[in-house]
């Protein structure tokens, strides 16, 4: 039996480095589900995860996505690696959902 798979979105970056979320099944099997990154030689890597491990990186990188419409600039680079976390992103958003910045 043959595998088939669906790029469900593909995204390439500067470096031509490609990240696709791929589809992959045969039949009576159930679909998996993985992040592929694939090298500008060609070269492949598969990342297979459970469901539950999709839903929390993006739900992270949509926090992130409203995160980073704020320019950051480091001032100290220790005291920001402390305090840039997931958990802080996440509630950051949250403040910026239900108020307004401003200065």
């Amino acid at each position: 039996m043959s595998i088939c798979e669906n790029i469900l979105a593909c995204e390439t970056n500067k470096g031509n480095y490609k990240l696709s979320i791929i589809a992959q099944f045969t039949e009576y099997s159930p679909v998996l589900y993985s992040i592929r990154i694939e090298k500008p030689n060609g070269e492949k890597v598969d990342f297979i995860s459970s469901l539950e491990g999709f839903k929390k990186f993006g739900e992270l990188l949509l926090d992130l996505h409203s995160f980073a419409e704020e320019k950051l600039y480091a001032k100290d680079a220790q005291q920001l690696k402390e305090l840039l976390t997931a958990e802080n992103i996440k509630t950051y958003v949250k403040f910026k959902k239900v108020a307004k910045f401003s200065k």
